[in-house]
């Protein structure tokens, strides 16, 4: 299967990464199977699971938001050493694969104003005063990690944080066959709503379908 085998991005701009996010989702939107604490894994197929691998693979570093890592089995270890949980409550499971896999260059991000001990294996990113900016933690990825290829994990929020930042370059979405619904399931990107003439465009780069799968890549158009 040749669907995102030798993956190629544009340059990274100077003060951030080039940034990319990858989600599943629902015929209807939603990137649960079943509810918010549950494992995220199960909605896609066998080959969503391959292609996510491939993605994380082309990526210098992987970032998730902690909802996300709190519902990701203890055992699942990214293809990407550098991997950044962003939390605001510094609630994660730190002895999670994520964080304490031998080959990992863990790093938690999380406001100034959070203070807890981290385990010795987990480097703190103090990423704004009372939350997280990701302008800041975008520009410190790329500036002082020398990141240039940042993937972002999900969840909702954080997609949408770094979504109304205008920090994202490209998504990538599965369409699973499936249907969920739910008033309050998590969609690709949650956050506030842009106003009517603030909406964001891309342009759909590769698409493919596999057996009632479809794999969809967008780059976000030049403003």
């Amino acid at each position: 299967m040749d669907i995102y085998s030798a993956l190629e991005f544009p340059p990274a701009p100077i003060h951030r990464p080039y940034t990319f996010i990858n989600m599943v989702t629902t015929i209807d939107g939603k990137t649960v199977s079943g509810g918010r604490e549950d494992s995220v894994l199960g909605l896609g197929s066998k080959v969503d699971q391959r292609l996510m691998d491939r993605i994380e693979y082309a990526a210098d570093a992987v970032l998730i938001g902690g909802q996300t890592l709190r519902a990701t089995p203890e055992s699942w270890n990214p293809k990407t050493r550098i991997r950044i949980g962003v939390s605001r409550s510094g609630h994660v499971p730190f002895k999670a694969q994520f964080f304490a896999a031998k080959e990992a260059h863990s790093f938690l991000a999380c406001p100034a104003n959070f203070f807890s001990d981290l385990p010795p294996y987990v480097q703190r990113i103090n990423a704004g005063e009372n939350d997280v900016d990701p302008i800041w933690l975008a520009k410190y990825l790329r500036e002082d990690l020398g990141v240039q290829k940042l993937h972002i994990l999900g969840g909702s929020e954080i997609n949408a944080l770094f979504l109304r930042h205008n920090l994202v370059d490209e998504l990538f979405v599965t369409i699973a066959p499936k249907v969920k619904l739910g008033r309050d399931m998590p969609t690709y990107a949650g956050g506030d709503p842009l106003p009517k003439d603030s909406l964001q465009q891309y342009d759909l780069i590769e698409h493919h379908v596999v057996e009632d799968e479809v794999f969809l890549r967008y780059r976000r158009q030049n403003d």
